[in-house]
């Protein structure tokens, strides 16, 4: 069944659809949000950003027929000229492989080690420049191959999420010299990521049906990795709010708790007033991802 519906739109007065050409299109895509924003390469201005709600299926020729009807109604999707294009994938199925054992013909042994492999799924990889580590993924060929058959003239960029973030976190302008955590909020898992000054020392995907067992899994990294709550800083992005039963359980916890911000590095005209700063950092982030 094709369903979706727009969660949020933001334009900035600043696009201007005959620089198309000039602008980076990034997709998100999980098993309900479907999210994209457009950034001008010559200003880094984020210019354009919306959310969709895709249904709750991990069918993926469902999750294709809605982009399929999504993409038609669209006047901006279909055109062909963009400066490049970046897509991202939100699953589980992701792996950090240390650069001195990484083999690319050896991904789904990889991915064997962490998650499930089905056969309609293909593996793609990144080279992270902030660690010596490489992220191998799996992603639907039918998904992948839908949208290479759309841009058929541009080379699409295959991401995870989390890369974004392992990307992003170090090039915030107030990062930490000591240890801190990182928390990234999607609506049934969260992203637990743990920086020494720009070092990853952790990084984990957790799936959650309630506040209280996010504290818990929060709880037992920070111990693990010798994090105080009372003094290590903890910042926390995803769509959430100081009056989320996520948020007040967490603060009642950790002391050291702050919501994050938006890519340092990126620009935004006062439209983007509207979005709490740490929202949308894993579609942002992808900008951090050559």
């Amino acid at each position: 069944m094709v369903d979706y519906h727009l969660v949020r739109k933001v334009k900035s007065h600043k696009f201007n659809v005959d620089h198309l050409s000039q602008y980076n299109l990034y997709f998100l895509l999980g098993k309900q949000h479907f999210k994209f924003c457009v950034i001008d390469a010559k200003s880094n201005y984020c210019l354009l950003l919306e959310d969709y709600l895709i249904g709750s299926n991990d069918q993926p020729d469902e999750i294709v027929d809605t982009l399929k009807v999504l993409f038609e109604s669209h006047h901006l999707l279909n055109a062909g000229f963009w400066s490049s294009i970046k897509l991202a994938f939100l699953n589980p199925k992701s792996v950090l492989v240390p650069s001195q054992l990484f083999d690319k013909e050896s991904l789904s042994d990889y991915l064997k080690l962490n998650c499930k492999i089905h056969p309609d799924e293909e593996y793609h990889y990144y080279k992270h420049n902030t660690g010596k580590f490489v992220n191998v993924f799996a992603a639907n060929k039918k998904i992948v191959g839908w949208f290479k058959e759309l841009y058929p003239n541009l080379n699409i960029h295959l991401l995870h999420y989390c890369s974004a973030l392992i990307e992003g976190v170090p090039r915030q302008s107030d990062t930490s010299q000591l240890k801190s955590m990182s928390l990234f909020l999607n609506i049934d898992s969260t992203e637990v990521l743990v920086h020494e000054s720009a070092k990853l020392l952790y990084c984990n995907q957790f799936a959650h049906q309630n506040a209280s067992e996010l504290l818990n899994y929060v709880l037992v990294a920070m111990d693990q990795l010798e994090l105080d709550p009372n003094f290590n800083k903890v910042q926390i992005w995803g769509n959430i709010n100081n009056q989320s039963e996520y948020f007040k359980i967490l603060y009642k916890y950790i002391r050291n708790i702050s919501f994050g911000k938006r890519p340092s590095v990126l620009n935004f005209s006062f439209e983007f007033d509207e979005i709490d700063e740490h929202q949308y950092f894993d579609l942002m982030g992808l900008f951090y991802c050559e």
